[in-house]
């Protein structure tokens, strides 16, 4: 598998995200493949999209306020915290953790990182879509039958530094799963279920780096996937959280800090 990341200029609002891909990759001598993956960084993406905030124009709430002193955050960020989570577990100074879209995630995607001064980066509307759109225009720009990968960076509980998150995937499986097939010593595997999309997304997090790299994209290629004619979102990479070993234990001392 080859993992090559594509450098492009600076994405603005008014750019359509393929065209700055297809001039990155012209400048590096480089052109799409069938059966590629391209996988496209969120932010970037959700710049074209108008996922972009300017800060001065968030009103911040009481609530978010709070938030905000609880723990030491912009109350316009707080806020914007507030409209994107669909939960809001807790957090320590500078973060909050949260559930959105089924996904355990700092600040719901809410970003100062990688954009103006002043402003805010939220997640794509639709991972899935975009990823839908994005395949279905190469493939009539372009002629070419790719998979296309959004990601995202996250952190795991008691692991230091990020690694690569699926938002959205179109054109291939986003899980494998391997219950009921047998180990090398003939026992049958009942719970492993292999994350195929994150996977290629911390290959990809580990060349695009997270500051000023400007590598927004990353070619897979010869990716140990299978490709389908098909879209996915969390909701094909998520269990509930009953069946989460993190989130039962948290469940269950909440549960217990609470009587």
């Amino acid at each position: 598998m080859q993992v090559i990341p594509i450098k492009t200029r600076r994405i603005t609002p008014e750019d359509n995200i393929l065209d700055v891909i297809l001039k990155g990759l012209e400048a590096a001598g480089l052109e799409l493949k069938d059966n590629d993956v391209l996988a496209v960084a969120e932010t970037p993406l959700g710049t074209t999209e108008g996922r972009t905030v300017v800060l001065s124009d968030i009103d911040p709430s009481e609530e978010a306020v709070i938030l905000a002193r609880k723990f030491e955050m912009l109350p316009e960020v707080a806020e914007l915290v507030i409209q994107e989570a669909d939960e809001i577990l807790g957090g320590i100074p500078h973060v909050v953790l949260t559930i959105k879209n089924n996904t355990l995630m700092a600040n719901a995607g809410v970003d100062k990182s990688n954009v103006p001064p002043g402003h805010a980066s939220l997640l794509p509307l639709d991972s899935r879509a975009s990823a839908e759109r994005l395949r279905n225009e190469i493939k009539s720009r372009l002629g070419k039958t790719v998979g296309v990968l959004i990601i995202d960076s996250r952190t795991q509980p008691l692991r230091l530094g990020n690694i690569g998150m699926a938002l959205g995937v179109s054109g291939f499986y986003p899980v494998a799963d391997d219950r009921g097939r047998m180990d090398l010593f003939g026992n049958e595997m009942r719970i492993t279920r292999r994350a195929i999309a994150d996977n290629l997304a911390s290959a990809c997090t580990a060349v695009m780096g997270e500051s000023d790299e400007s590598i927004p994209v990353v070619i897979i290629r010869n990716a140990p996937v299978e490709y389908v004619d098909r879209s996915f979102d969390s909701a094909e990479m998520w269990i509930p959280p009953s069946e989460c070993m993190y989130m039962a234990i948290f469940d269950e001392w909440r549960r217990t800090a609470s009587n």
